[in-house]
């Protein structure tokens, strides 16, 4: 019986998706796993990889391509108990994630797993240092931010195949159907599982214009989903802050390095003129 099915979108990303798959054929685990790609038409070598590692693969048309729609259709070729969702340009970052990820499911009522980007450090120590957060809905004191904010991210979720029997994925959204997910479930009276110390890297560059309309994306969703302005989601203003944060630094760093560089070859020239003539070849 397969314990763990994985499951990855991917569009393109022929030499990320060899990344993620010799990851996955590393994992060390004591029980069976499957790989199903769920390929939108891809028209690099991406197919020819995935079967390279054995990977079944299931041909979604880019017509038909939904976030939600694309996860429907994999997990219903999907045999596992569990379900890991992944992107092609997603890998792990060692090699018991899948044995230690699953024994999270310790309890009937965990719907889905959360982890870290290894791209961030400060989320690296904090998963270290405390214990898992367990996520619930409580009617009389909701936070629907924290729920926004803490929900699976299907970059790299693990979820309970039982539960999205009931709870599929919503094809009609154009984006977040992730938060969306935990959302229903955690109302249903599921929890969700965050900050688990086991670390991935989402390795995809983004330019400053897809920045930006993701977040106008992800602030739209939560606005329709939840029925709350805009304004009481703070991740846009945590993100401005953040950007000018990383530019004050940016604009340290190349201001200390244009120093560096102009010292460096003050003293490459010093030293050049002191030791000319102790260096000798014959």
């Amino acid at each position: 019986m397969i314990l763990i099915s994985i499951l990855i979108r991917n569009l393109n990303e022929a030499n990320e998706l060899n990344v993620c798959l010799k990851a996955l054929r590393s994992q060390q685990v004591d029980f069976e796993i499957e790989i199903i790609v769920v390929d939108n038409e891809s028209d690099d070598n991406s197919l020819e990889i995935a079967k390279c590692y054995g990977c079944r693969v299931e041909i979604l048309p880019r017509k038909e391509f939904t976030y939600g729609k694309a996860l429907n259709f994999g997990i219903e070729h999907c045999s596992g108990q569990f379900i890991l969702i992944l992107s092609s340009h997603v890998f792990l970052l060692s090699d018991n994630f899948l044995q230690k990820a699953v024994e999270h499911f310790d309890d009937d009522k965990i719907a889905g797993l959360k982890f870290v980007t290894a791209d961030s450090p400060s989320k690296a120590m904090n998963a270290f240092l405390n214990k898992p957060a367990i996520l619930s809905y409580d009617e009389e004191d909701l936070d629907i931010q924290k729920i926004w904010l803490y929900g699976t991210v299907n970059s790299c979720a693990f979820i309970r195949k039982s539960v999205w029997e009931y709870y599929k994925y919503d094809e009609k959204t154009f984006y977040s159907e992730d938060k969306i997910w935990s959302y229903q479930v955690l109302k249903a009276g599921y929890k969700i599982k965050a900050n688990i110390p086991l670390f991935y890297l989402y390795h995809k560059k983004l330019t400053q214009k897809q920045i930006l309309n993701r977040r106008a994306k992800e602030e739209v969703a939560f606005m329709l989903t939840t029925g709350l302005p805009s304004k009481q989601y703070q991740s846009g203003l945590n993100g401005m802050k953040s950007d000018v944060k990383q530019l004050f630094n940016q604009t340290k760093g190349f201001a200390k390095r244009t120093r560096d560089y102009f010292k460096t070859k003050s003293l490459i020239k010093k030293y050049v003129e002191d030791q000319r003539d102790q260096f000798r070849v014959d």
